[in-house]
């Protein structure tokens, strides 16, 4: 019974979101042709949609700056030769004990390719290879 129970709340909450879907859909058709008709009681309405989506935006686009800090965190974490992501702080791979941000210079940033060590250039590619930092 009890499965049940949670079976037609789980609907329940389902089917209330596809309504308030439906509503905002529909709001958002409706609302461009009436916004020069709409009576001074809707305003307000119309107001804090308008911030709630200033507000979005705004979240967004943090949300994003966020999420390419981290990458970048956690690639400046990630050890090149064995992909150990090691802790903060770290100078040395935890795990092979590589100098982490290192990249030997035969691999290539290019295209990728691990090249001989006294190459130059790339021998799939042609570009520059950097030495070791």
């Amino acid at each position: 019974m009890k499965i049940k129970i949670n079976e037609i709340g789980e609907e329940i909450t389902a089917l209330e979101k596809s309504e308030i879907t439906a509503y905002a859909e529909l709001g958002k058709k409706i609302l461009p042709e009436l916004e020069g008709e709409i009576a001074s009681e809707f305003a307000p309405f119309i107001d804090r949609i308008k911030e709630i989506g200033a507000r979005l935006n705004s979240l967004k686009t943090e949300q994003a700056a966020l999420e390419a800090e981290y990458e970048r965190a956690i690639e400046s974490l990630t050890c090149f030769f064995c992909k150990t992501v090691n802790l903060e702080g770290s100078v040395f791979c935890e795990e092979c004990g590589a100098k982490l941000g290192e990249k030997p210079r035969e691999f290539c940033e290019a295209c990728g390719t691990m090249n001989r060590p006294e190459q130059k250039y790339c021998g799939e590619c042609g570009a520059k290879l950097s030495p070791s930092e």
